[in-house]
């Protein structure tokens, strides 16, 4: 599609200028925190022709001890059988410490996990219970895709070198409440994959914006 191939440009013109902020795997250099009230931010929106969300909620029992994911997809267009990716979280087996009263968990323990899509339009994902808290050494992961975004990043009009500039300062940003501050995650953009990532540190409301 017109859109693919505008993002292989990008990710191309990314290759030719360096690794800054970005990473083909994963690793690499992460942008540093920052904040900033809404009117400040630019959040990813979607293409004209991306496919709809397939759901906006999805729910898994996380386990003290096991791995587990859940991933958010769009839904299957064209009459393909598969779908693309919108997000997907991953909770590693010694994640889990405490429940959002503040009780530990044990190993063996469950605790039910939901991710809800409350703003199509600025993919802004929403993340319960609030109150759970992840280990800081084995945080849970959290990894946002682009490639159904517009790749028209800044809005002009146009895709240029300016949205490539764009493109290696996207962030996963978190918001506690409506109307908060944002706060910006250490994030990866990988150009290969088209998503950004980044260590969840407790649950809220994320997006990824610039």
């Amino acid at each position: 599609m017109m859109r693919d191939g505008l993002f292989a440009l990008l990710a191309l013109a990314l290759a030719c200028a360096g690794d800054y902020g970005t990473s083909a795997s994963g690793g690499g250099p992460a942008a540093p925190p920052d904040t900033s009230l809404e009117p400040g931010l630019v959040f990813l929106r979607p293409a004209a022709g991306a496919p709809p969300l397939g759901e906006l909620q999805v729910s898994f029992w996380a386990v003290k001890g096991e791995s587990r994911e859940v991933r958010l997809m769009y839904a299957s267009v064209g009459g393909r059988p598969d779908s693309a990716e919108f997000a997907r979280f991953r909770v590693d087996a010694r994640s889990l410490v405490n429940r959002p009263d503040g009780t530990p968990i044990a190993p063996g323990d469950s605790i039910l996990i939901s991710l809800t899509i409350v703003d199509t339009l600025r993919f802004m994902t929403d993340f319960q219970p609030q109150g759970l808290q992840f280990s800081a050494a084995r945080p849970a992961r959290l990894w946002l895709k682009f490639a159904e975004a517009d790749p028209d990043l800044n809005d002009d009009g146009v895709v240029n070198a300016a949205d490539t500039t764009v493109l290696l300062s996207l962030r996963i940003w978190r918001q506690e409440r409506p109307g908060d501050p944002w706060t910006s995650l250490a994030s990866v953009v990988d150009t290969v994959n088209q998503e950004v990532e980044a260590d969840v540190p407790g649950f809220t409301r994320y997006a990824v914006a610039y």
